[in-house]
């Protein structure tokens, strides 16, 4: 007996029911995956380049397929804007955080480039500022911590403002004491000069204070600073705890030449390379010798800090 053929639209329902069969049976693993990449917490969508994606959903016929990867990509794009966005969040709040600890040029400086780069540090010429309150154990008695608390921030926020408003930075801080560095981190023309310009502002800012302070009683207050320019080491100090800092016998010298003012009637010593580097600071000379603890012969003057002092006749240095 002779075998029949298929007919011929039976044989196409049978194609087709299996060709449909094939493409359930293939769009199920499909739909497991993006289950499986949905549960992940968008594991799998932060790895997959958007543009592999689309190129998948290009080239998937089924249409259920194409909108759910099309989903995807949409899904992979919002969690790399996100990424971006939290991204340049945190690094603008490190470098609001590090502005509050030091210079905002310093700040950027550090935040913006590479730890690796940053770490040697380098030595250059700068020019150092140190000044210190006088009397400051007399104008604390009687007062409570918490009053000798706020009568240094007072200080310090003047401090900040007259250096930093000069172009300088604070270095630190230390009890009623306050280190400058100008010239640094990119060294200019000019920084002796600013230098000067900040021991007249500060010294104006305490004049003004001092008013103020005499209207409710108080007694003035007085800094005398000390200002040297040389060679220094610039750079991130330390290992657990670090520090962008000047370091070298010029910082030395500057501190050595404020401690000298507490003797020598003046407010601002500074030494003859910041004489000669700032020829319109009206400077005067006081003395000629080693500074204590040092071997090399400086010449010393007195820097007038009012405004007159700008207009001041210089003693030659040469």
């Amino acid at each position: 007996m002779a075998l029949r053929e298929p007919r011929a639209d039976t044989a196409d329902a049978c194609s087709g029911l299996a060709g449909g069969v094939g493409r359930r049976a293939r769009a199920v693993p499909l739909r497991r995956h993006l289950a499986v990449a949905a549960a992940g917490r968008g594991r799998l969508l932060a790895a997959a380049p958007l543009p592999l994606l689309l190129a998948l959903a290009a080239t998937t016929t089924p249409e259920p397929v194409t909108v759910g990867l099309g989903g995807l990509a949409l899904a992979w794009l919002s969690l790399r804007v996100q990424r971006l966005r939290g991204a340049a969040c945190a690094a603008t709040r490190q470098r609001n955080n590090l502005a509050r600890l030091t210079a905002p040029t310093v700040a950027r400086w550090v935040a913006e480039t590479d730890r690796a780069a940053r770490r040697p540090g380098w030595e250059q010429e700068a020019t150092v500022l140190f000044a210190d309150i006088r009397g400051f154990t007399r104008l604390c008695e009687g007062m409570a911590p918490g009053e000798v608390a706020a009568f240094l921030a007072a200080f310090r926020s003047r401090a900040a403002r007259a250096i930093e408003a000069a172009g300088g930075f604070v270095d630190k801080f230390v009890g009623d004491e306050v280190m400058a560095v100008f010239g640094v981190p990119d060294a200019a023309p000019g920084d002796a000069g600013r230098a000067v310009a900040a021991a007249r502002a500060l010294a104006a800012a305490m004049a003004t204070w001092s008013r103020e302070r005499g209207q409710a009683g108080l007694p003035p207050v007085r800094v005398g600073i000390g200002l040297h320019r040389g060679p220094v080491f610039i750079g991130v100090i330390g290992a657990e705890r670090v520090e962008f800092t000047a370091v070298g016998d010029t910082v030395n010298v500057a501190r050595r030449l404020e401690q000298m003012t507490r003797a020598l009637p003046c407010d601002c010593l500074a030494s003859e390379a910041v004489v000669r580097a700032a020829p319109s600071g009206g400077a005067r000379i006081v003395a000629v010798g080693p500074v204590r603890g040092g071997r090399t012969v400086l010449r010393l003057f007195t820097l007038r800090l009012d405004p007159a002092g700008t207009r001041a006749d210089r003693t030659d240095a040469s």
